[in-house]
């Protein structure tokens, strides 16, 4: 190799001062190297782990991050840094392991159904007692699961302990459960190597997504976050239009603002909770579940003046919410598939309007469930990684063609009443919603396709 001087190995990488926090610079811009140096770390600062997390695996995240600093000096150690996250995601998989359990693991003989434990410092001797020549390594001894006392197959593989966070619900979302797949193709590809380059957009995304699984299995969402976000904030809102004869006036503001709209003309409004930058707003009906994010109506819809009298009087306030793993029901009927809705307002259908086949379906999206169902309606199979889910027959005659992954949980399918006790026996709802006929205007609604019901 050459010898470079002290100097050749401190002088800035001018690949890396092309990357700026405007885009990647072709022409003869570049950044200062002081600037640089300021940029790369800023763009991985806001990614700190929970205190609750470890020593070890804190100290190995760190060394992910100085390693993605001081790519200003080598470009390469962007590479070096976005492969070596993925040995510390494993590494942070197996010590939460064994601090689940406190160091003692628990298993079970699943043909004569002794239980057994092992007590352990390190996830080391978990590998030990699981693989060829270990104590519990033949095949009839099971992990015993905390969560549920259920048995899973467990033998000390990153696709093991991916299986096993999740079902000890470390982990959740449906989106999320495809990546889970990819994490481990690429901890195997990163195993195997190959000589490869990674830019530093691609670093600093798996080091965020990387603080965001640890802060995750250690039980804490990430605000803002992208895999695991915190739950997020909704407020009073108001979705307001008019027709005119022109073209039709729409506008959108938060409540408090509502005292100071002053627009000529009757404006019909509506009140509801939500999320302001949902884009799904105006696609707003109390019936379906048409915006991206959760949202409730509050009021309406009424002329403005009604609607500031009713703020004035109750003066709602913002609420937090959860979007993972929501749960929605759709049905199937003469031919047709229903729009998402919230189990307690199908639980609000008339008797006239129960017949078909019914589905309860959890999704982090109204439009993954919709997905879903439509393709159970089509007679096609998801084409999920994991065999167990996204396989419902559902009485349906399924093609031998996969379509793309479906990221839902089928959770139940049968009749209205079925489904109404499966909601009350498993989630304890019961109580239907007072169900409005309230939307935002016709001019926003989806142009319904001839296969797909609405009211």
């Amino acid at each position: 190799m050459r010898i470079k001087t002290f100097d050749e190995l401190i002088a800035p990488d001018e690949r890396t001062l092309r990357f700026t926090p405007l885009g990647f610079s072709m022409g003869p811009q570049i950044l200062k190297p002081e600037y640089a140096a300021e940029f790369q770390q800023q763009v991985i600062a806001g990614c700190d782990l929970h205190p609750d997390v470890p020593e070890d695996t804190r100290n190995a995240f760190e060394r992910v991050r100085t390693l993605h600093s001081y790519g200003i000096l080598c470009y390469e150690a962007f590479t070096v840094a976005d492969d070596l996250s993925w040995l510390v995601m494993e590494q942070a998989f197996r010590e939460r392991f064994v601090t689940y359990f406190n160091g003692t693991i628990p298993f079970v003989n699943i043909r004569t159904g002794d239980e057994d434990a092992i007590t352990v410092r390190n996830f080391e001797e978990v590998y030990q007692a699981v693989t060829p020549g270990g104590s519990h390594a033949k095949g009839v001894w099971r992990l015993k699961l905390r969560s549920n006392g259920q048995p899973m197959k467990f033998r000390a593989s990153f696709s093991h302990l991916l299986k096993w966070a999740r079902q000890e619900g470390l982990l959740h979302g449906q989106r999320n459960r495809s990546i889970e797949e990819v994490y481990r193709r690429i901890r195997n590809r990163v195993a195997h190597p190959s000589y490869h380059i990674t830019m530093p957009p691609a670093s600093a995304r798996t080091i965020h997504d990387l603080a965001e699984v640890i802060n995750r299995l250690w039980g804490h969402a990430t605000p803002g976050g992208r895999l695991y976000p915190a739950p997020l904030e909704r407020e009073v809102i108001v979705v307001a239009w008019r027709d005119t004869e022109v073209e039709p006036s729409y506008k959108i503001m938060r409540g408090y603002q509502l005292a100071t709209f002053h627009e000529p003309g009757d404006w019909q409004c509506l009140i509801i909770r939500a999320v302001f930058n949902d884009e799904g707003i105006w696609e707003f009906d109390a019936r379906y579940e048409r915006t991206h994010l959760p949202a409730e109506l509050l009021w309406g819809p009424g002329l403005t003046h009604e609607a500031l009298a009713w703020l004035n009087v109750h003066r709602p306030e913002p609420d937090t919410t959860d979007y993972l793993d929501r749960l929605f029901v759709l049905r199937i009927h003469n031919g047709r598939t229903s729009l998402a809705m919230r189990p307690e307002v199908a639980l609000a259908r008339l008797a006239d309007r129960r017949d078909g086949q019914w589905f309860i379906v959890k999704a982090d999206y109204p439009n993954d469930a919709f997905a879903h169902v439509r393709h159970i309606k089509n007679g096609v199979v998801c084409g999920d990684p994991s065999p167990t889910v996204c396989q419902v027959q559902s009485g349906v005659t399924m093609t031998s063609t996969p379509i793309p992954f479906c990221p839902v949980e089928p959770v139940f399918d049968g009749t209205w009443d079925e489904m109404a006790r499966h909601l009350a026996d498993r989630f304890a709802i019961t109580k239907p919603a007072v169900v409005s006929a309230a939307k935002v205007h016709p001019q926003f609604s989806l142009d319904v396709a001839p296969d797909v019901e609405a009211d």
